[in-house]
């Protein structure tokens, strides 16, 4: 897909599985903890053969299964499925198990967010079985042996210490190594690869073939960014998703007064939630008067329209211009989910799933980077990675 592409919402799912399967040679991907399929869906666009993918939740399984027709899917914990059980269900899809080409994956990474830091000490961190679950997905990288490697996980993690002071990050580079992949790691900015969405995350590529890594430059400067009010734009009540919240007339009056791109700090004093910081028992008779409430991050946050939206996350935004939050559809809308690929489940479960997934846009970004190397890679020379020295670490200033 070219800088100047438009993934919009009149694209076909699986548009990408026919395409690649006209190319005896087009590249052969494997996904790993793939949720409902943002990071899949970006590399069957960008040409690939997408032959498995796997996750334990039911609801993003089903929507998988839903949108990816032809791709095989296991529904299992990555830590109980052992070499057989791979290998069969990439011979079952069609494919040489010795022939995936690469291997995707974004273990989950919520132990390692910057509120769950706040909350937890390191050692407890460590105990967070979720903050370990990169070792299990480089586990079964090392049963596919794919030439490529791409793991996707929190910005913060960039920062995250063990408490003997070791960067997390580095133990995955070293991690990395161990299973015989030379691995660099950057953090990308999803609206400077046309997502109309500020949002960071930090990807680890790794080769075990001697050829140089390289990430995707941005593909949209700063002015041209795609914004939240072009992406919701043309959003019709027939489309699948299209739910809309049951808000009461309270919500509704303080949604009114938020402005574009402001939340719950602009509301009127009277509007805020007031609650008794005291600790007197009886509030009749409490000489004290209630306080207002502080609320941070996304709370009754309305979107700018002229500008891409925050972080989409499973709390949901104010639409830019009218009074209401936006439905599900709106927020699969600014992760560049085509209006076609239908989410399975609870509206909280499809929530989740779109708030946790790659950007479509960017997972395809990532994989016409990775199609570059082929078919050359192929036949490249095994790389050392005892003896690789990174090139192009995120500045960390």
């Amino acid at each position: 897909m070219g800088a100047d592409a438009d993934p919009g919402p009149e694209s076909d799912v699986g548009s990408g599985s026919d395409a690649a399967s006209d190319d005896a040679d087009a590249p052969v991907v494997a996904g790993f903890f793939s949720g409902c399929g943002g990071l899949d869906l970006g590399f069957e666009r960008a040409g690939f053969d997408v032959a498995l993918g796997s996750d334990q939740w039911e609801p993003a399984a089903e929507t998988y299964r839903r949108n990816f027709a032809d791709t095989e899917f296991l529904e299992a914990d990555v830590r109980e499925l052992g070499a057989p059980a791979i290998r069969d269900a990439v011979a079952g899809a069609g494919y040489d198990p010795d022939g995936v080409d690469v291997v995707i994956g974004g273990p989950p990474c919520q132990g390692f967010s910057r509120l769950n830091n706040e909350q937890i000490e390191l050692d407890e961190m460590e105990k967070d079985r979720r903050n370990t679950l990169f070792e299990e997905f480089l586990r079964v990288v090392s049963v596919l042996e794919p030439q490529l490697v791409l793991m996707e996980n929190v910005r913060d993690l960039i920062n995250r210490q063990t408490s003997d002071d070791r960067y997390v990050k580095d133990l995955i580079v070293d991690e990395f190594a161990a299973h015989g992949y030379k691995c660099e790691y950057r953090v990308l900015e999803a609206e400077q690869y046309g997502v109309p969405q500020k949002r960071r995350r930090i990807f680890f590529m790794g080769t075990d073939r001697d050829v140089p890594i390289r990430f995707p430059e941005p593909t949209t400067p700063e002015g041209s960014w795609r914004t939240a009010g072009e992406a919701l734009a043309d959003a019709s009540d027939d489309l699948p998703n299209m739910t809309y919240a049951n808000t009461g007339e309270k919500t509704l009056e303080r949604i009114r007064h938020v402005p574009p791109g402001g939340y719950y700090r602009d509301l009127p004093d009277r509007l805020k939630t007031k609650k008794y910081q005291c600790d007197c028992e009886d509030t009749d008779a409490c000489p004290h008067e209630p306080e207002i409430v502080k609320r941070y991050g996304t709370y009754l946050r309305r979107l700018d329209p002229d500008e891409p939206s925050l972080t989409v996350s499973t709390n949901v935004f104010i639409h830019p211009t009218e009074d209401r939050y936006l439905t599900p559809r709106e927020m699969a809308r600014l992760q560049t989910f085509p209006d076609e690929f239908v989410f399975e489940g609870t509206k909280t479960d499809v929530m989740k799933q779109i708030g946790n997934a790659v950007p479509v846009r960017l997972g395809e970004e990532l994989a016409t980077q990775l199609l570059e190397y082929y078919p050359e890679v192929r036949d490249a020379p095994p790389a050392d990675p005892d003896v690789y020295e990174q090139q192009s670490l995120t500045d960390l200033a």
